[in-house]
């Protein structure tokens, strides 16, 4: 990755804040640990691990559900709260951008609950918003106890209905429309290492949709799934409409996303999985943030410390999935980062 010179300013109104998660630091998982969970054959042994960790209370709750659900909504709110409590109104859109993958995925589901007159409450994650709420929004129209972003997009969803009988398209849409309120919402915070990392998302989000066009040989246009405010131009991305996934590859060596574009494509081609994508994303957003361990109190060094612990939490989530249904060491290590 390019190293720029950010500028990052300190806010005393974050320093007491800042003290507080720089003490709770010591709370993440090491290599070391990653490692013994990784290789527990059993979930007996992966418990042995966590319960010398920070999530050793959700132990008894993990054998009896069998799960890792309950860990993922109860941290989730925590995390929630906490900056709830903490963050400035006009920062409370960082929590927006923090939780932008776990959101787009709630309005998704809602919208296909609706479409296929289904209860799909089991896939939905409630953190920032509530299964019934916005399901009930959706069939009555009425966005009154909606957030205000949540409920434009929602309603925007909504109106694709009966437009699009594809729902893959529908889909891409819908990403579309919500990624630019969710880039207007960045740019009112005003902290330019947080609008640029939400750049780079909407990068990552159009290199991802071009690999699968490519390799799944999806036909839809490029024009339906390139989107709008990422570093890599959509005048740029469009070049390679008629172009080879190689030849996307090459190019993108010279780029940022190098590794999550080579590596990723490799993974295809050897095991027909996307999942090297996701890991080594992962690695480029932790990498990103390198320059606020040279600060001491703002939103920025906030907003990485959460970063972290939702990775933490989404590679606890893998290894226990993998170690329940015997996957293979080597697959669950080349989706967590180790």
């Amino acid at each position: 990755m390019v190293r720029i010179d950010y500028d990052i300013s300190d806010d005393s109104y974050y320093l007491f804040t800042s003290a507080e998660l720089r003490t709770r630091e010591r709370e993440f998982l090491d290599k070391n640990r990653i490692e013994r969970m990784v290789r527990s054959a059993k979930l007996d042994e992966f418990f042995k691990v966590l319960r010398d960790t920070v999530y050793s209370g959700y132990i008894n709750d993990l054998e009896n559900s069998g799960n890792f659900d309950k860990v993922l909504i109860e941290e989730y709110g925590k995390i929630i709260k906490f900056l709830s409590e903490r963050l400035k109104p006009d920062d409370m859109a960082a929590v927006e951008i923090l939780f932008l993958e776990e959101n787009l995925h709630n309005l998704k589901t809602v919208i296909k609950s609706v479409i296929l007159d289904r209860e799909l409450e089991s896939f939905f994650i409630p953190i920032l918003d509530s299964y019934q709420t916005l399901r009930g929004a959706a069939l009555t129209g009425n966005y009154k106890e909606v957030r205000e972003v949540v409920a434009e997009v929602l309603r925007f969803a909504v109106g694709l209905i009966g437009q699009q009988k594809n729902y893959r398209f529908m889909e891409l849409e819908l990403e579309n429309f919500y990624l630019k309120k969710m880039f207007d919402s960045a740019k009112k915070i005003d902290r330019r290492l947080i609008i640029d990392y939400f750049r780079h998302i909407i990068d990552i989000y159009n290199i991802k949709n071009i690999c699968r066009n490519k390799y799944l040989a999806e036909d839809f246009d490029f024009d339906s799934f390139i989107y709008e405010n990422g570093f890599l131009t959509r005048k740029y991305l469009l070049e390679f409409r008629n172009e080879s996934l190689d030849f996307f590859a090459r190019e993108m060596e010279r780029t940022d996303y190098s590794d999550i574009v080579t590596k990723g494509i490799n993974a295809l081609h050897s095991g027909r999985t996307f999942s090297a994508f996701e890991k080594n994303e992962d690695l480029f957003r932790i990498d990103f943030f390198e320059p606020v361990k040279f600060t001491v109190s703002n939103l920025e060094r906030i907003f990485q410390f959460f970063l972290i612990k939702k990775l933490e939490l989404k590679y606890l989530n893998i290894i226990h999935t993998g170690i329940i249904y015997g996957i293979e060491k080597n697959k669950i290590e080349e989706k967590v980062k180790i």
